[in-house]
């Protein structure tokens, strides 16, 4: 295993080398894209595609929001000409935020429409509506009612299970998109932030590991970063089979000593008018 893994790493730091060697391409590729013209040229298409994506997200695609919001930021800059300019943020603010309440209201839609017998419709939603997650939300609703909302969209991993959540619940859609809204309020200006200053230090620190940091030692990082994935990928797995085995003891428990009603309460029926 080891005497393969070392091929591997060589062969593909010898062809990161060459290409690195390529005249400039990885220069270029940085002028291009801290160039304020090229960002003012492309903003037509730049900005849709952060929208659709975030509006995509609010509906279980797995991609993390933070990224295309600290994008956004950054082209915010600069299209301002690498200077801030109020007006392109509060317009990014309100672009991002009308995206993710867009695509959060689709995923408050689905667990109206669907609840969550959806996970049996289809498989690959018990990836997302996992057991542990609707848990955790359930356990924030039943403490902190509508302000679970809010609490989801600044905790990654559980948005969509949140306003999911909220969905099936029957919070009103007003209530619902009030309370997102609040905390878009908290969390954009955030991400935004730090897009801008990827835009004013990033340049800098780009330059500057192209010309210290050789092709064999970023290739080394990236076998790292893809060897670190795979292990957490596999502690996941682990993780929800572990957690799934408790759940179904519990069930079994459960089965042999009922409750005096014989009503089990669905994830669904908590209240969630406080707040």
């Amino acid at each position: 295993m080891l005497p393969l893994l070392h091929t591997l790493l060589t062969t593909t730091s010898e062809a990161l080398n060459e290409f690195l060697g390529q005249a400039g391409w990885l220069e270029a590729l940085y002028a291009t894209l801290f160039d304020p013209a090229w960002n003012r040229e492309h903003a037509s298409t730049i900005w849709p595609v952060i929208m659709l994506i975030l509006a995509a997200t609010g509906i279980g695609l797995p991609t993390p929001e933070d990224i295309w919001l600290t994008l956004a930021g950054f082209s915010a800059y600069k299209q301002g000409g690498d200077e801030f300019v109020w007006f392109y943020f509060v317009g990014a603010f309100f672009a991002c935020t009308l995206a993710n309440l867009v695509g959060d209201s689709g995923a408050w839609f689905l667990g109206r429409k669907f609840g969550f017998g959806i996970r049996d419709r289809f498989k690959f939603m018990r990836k997302i509506l996992t057991e542990k997650r609707m848990r955790r939300v359930q356990g924030w609703f039943d403490n902190y009612g509508n302000w679970t909302v809010f609490l989801g969209r600044q905790v990654a991993g559980v948005r969509f299970v949140t306003f999911f959540s909220a969905g099936t619940m029957r919070m009103p859609l007003p209530k619902f998109l009030l309370f997102d809204f609040l905390g878009c309020f908290i969390s954009i200006p955030i991400w935004l932030t730090l897009g801008a200053l990827a835009a004013i230090y990033g340049r800098e620190w780009l330059d500057s590991a192209s010309r210290n940091v050789g092709g064999g030692l970023l290739a080394g990082g990236v076998a790292a970063v893809v060897i670190f994935l795979i292990v957490v990928k596999l502690r996941a797995k682990k993780r929800a089979r572990r957690d799934a085995e408790q759940i179904e003891a519990e069930i079994r428990l459960s089965s042999r000593n009922p409750s005096p009603s014989g009503i089990i309460t669905p994830p669904g029926d908590s209240d969630v008018s406080r707040g």
